[in-house]
């Protein structure tokens, strides 16, 4: 049977798409990560497009058939997924997803910082402490986007300030950042209002990295 799911991350991922959202069929709307049984977890891409007609977006609600939890270290939330085609529900705004907002008194752990980050990561010995999930839909204050660049290529980060700390993370969700990036290179100064889906991945080099895995913002949901 398949359960519907409030998608607000669709993230880059080891060349494929990570997916997490919240579940709609209960009372309480819980984190969920959908993921596959490819290396790395995440979905192709191309497999995407055969069980769910194309890759959902944040804030698409979809229907998919959710199995067995699957946990791995900090994150909790994975589910396998079952056989069989997923189904697009329609696409919900930003005034509709605000009531599953998440209103956590830290974004993990503070005080590590990357070479062009600020507070985005956390050691991975470290990653587990006070980590009741490790997804945050949250609302920031003072949100901007940048272009940076890493190695040769354009890197869309989102600074902003959220209950007293200052952050500065690598944006992975596809189509936002292909989005932001089009406008700054057009002029825009970056400055917005959204909601924004942060994930904390698992261990790379030592470190756990917190990303911005989904962005929900005016006008931007849904399919074309």
């Amino acid at each position: 049977m398949n359960s519907p799911v409030l998608i607000l991350a669709s993230s880059r991922k080891y060349g494929g798409v990570c997916l997490a959202g919240k579940t709609l069929d209960t009372g309480l709307a819980r984190w969920v990560r959908p993921v596959s049984r490819a290396a790395g977890q995440a979905w192709p891409q191309a497999r995407l497009c055969r069980v769910a007609g194309s890759v959902p977006q944040a804030g698409d609600v979809i229907e998919l058939p959710l199995g067995a939890a699957c946990p791995e270290g900090h994150q909790q939330e994975n589910r396998h997924v079952g056989p069989g085609r997923w189904r697009y529900c329609g696409s919900l705004e930003v005034g509709q997803v605000r009531p599953f907002e998440d209103f956590p008194e830290a974004l993990w752990p503070a005080g590590f910082s990357s070479v062009h980050g600020l507070n985005d990561r956390v050691p991975a010995h470290l990653a587990h402490l006070g980590c009741n999930s490790s997804l945050a839909l949250v609302r920031p204050q003072q949100l901007q986007f940048q272009l940076g660049m890493h190695d040769t290529r354009a890197v869309l980060r989102a600074g902003f300030h959220y209950r007293g700390t200052d952050y500065l993370l690598r944006v992975t969700d596809e189509a936002a950042s292909a989005r932001w990036t089009a406008r700054l290179l057009e002029g825009h100064d970056g400055h917005a209002e959204a909601l924004l889906c942060l994930s904390l991945g698992l261990p790379f080099h030592d470190y756990c990295y917190k990303l911005v895995a989904g962005i929900i913002e005016a006008g931007a949901q849904g399919r074309a």
